[in-house]
């Protein structure tokens, strides 16, 4: 005696495959976690431990960013300007701290033509700030 089946019986019921589906894509869309992009960057952090007041203090060179311009230690320049500037200060000292202070309202182009500038100007500390 053989057994047959019919189609009603051999479907596949589609309401349980898509609560799984629904699921997965809210156990997915739970879980994501956005990449930091400040993970990937090297940033210069105070080592653990007492703090030890420095005996010279270090030269810094204070950069500000923003929409349209650059300023240097106060001074306003435009991009060439700063980058012949820069080049003559590392040719003085490579060694010393840039910080480059960043206006909230600055295109992301402007900061990363300066840090190629920096970059070719041969300085080795550079910390990137936003500016309130």
């Amino acid at each position: 005696m053989s057994i047959r089946r019919t189609e009603e019986q051999m479907e596949t019921p589609m309401s349980a495959m898509i609560d799984v589906v629904f699921l997965l894509l809210i156990f997915f869309i739970v879980t994501h976690k956005e990449e930091q992009v400040e993970a990937h960057m090297a940033i210069n952090l105070p080592a653990p431990g007492a703090a030890s007041a420095p005996s010279n203090k270090p030269n810094l060179l204070e950069v500000h960013v923003y929409n349209t311009f650059y300023t240097l230690n106060g001074k306003q320049l435009g991009l060439d300007t700063l980058e012949e500037k820069l080049l003559g200060l590392a040719m003085l000292d490579s060694d010393q701290t840039v910080i480059i202070k960043v206006s909230r309202e600055a295109f992301q182009r402007e900061l990363v033509e300066l840090l190629d500038r920096c970059q070719k100007a041969g300085f080795k500390n550079l910390n990137v700030l936003t500016l309130k």
